[in-house]
């Protein structure tokens, strides 16, 4: 009976995780593009890791390796900080078994410098990407956070 219990809970907990996907907010950041041209830059920090692959993948720079060009522009990266939203909603979709979809909206204060010579850019903006949870999500296979933050760091880049 306790194994059947066990194995009841081990099955929710895998399927309630499989079904999430992320939402980028303001609406208007999920469609915009940039094709002008990027600004070549060299990371100081790379091994603020998450930071880095957020930076990446928004397109903002082309990131290169050679930090011996005077021409490019250097980047210092912050540990990112996350606001979490309150988890309660959650409990409507678990007991539904995720057929009532649940919006959690996390904020993220992304932060870095930009160094021309020896002009200093701060640079801050609070990234919206909300974690939706919803059974139908379990089909829903673009699951990479790095890159709706990426986009929403875009979109905030150029329009701010």
């Amino acid at each position: 009976m306790r194994l059947a219990g066990l194995t009841i809970f081990i099955f929710i907990y895998i399927f309630f995780c499989s079904c999430y996907s992320y939402k980028i907010f303001p609406k208007q950041a999920r469609d915009f593009y940039y094709t002008g041209e990027k600004k070549e830059a060299f990371i100081l920090n790379p091994e603020l890791s998450k930071e880095f692959k957020i930076l990446k993948a928004s397109g903002i720079y082309k990131i290169i390796d050679d930090s011996s060009n005077n021409s490019v522009i250097r980047i210092k990266l912050y540990p990112m900080k996350r606001n979490i939203a309150c988890g309660e909603p959650a409990l409507g979709s678990l007991i539904t078994l995720g057929q009532v979809p649940v919006l959690l909206p996390d904020k993220y204060q992304y932060r870095f410098d930009e160094i021309s010579n020896t002009v200093i850019v701060h640079k801050q903006q609070e990234l919206e990407v909300a974690t939706r949870y919803w059974f139908w999500d379990m089909f829903v296979f673009n699951k990479n956070f790095n890159k709706k933050a990426g986009q929403t760091l875009l979109a905030g880049y150029y329009n701010n």
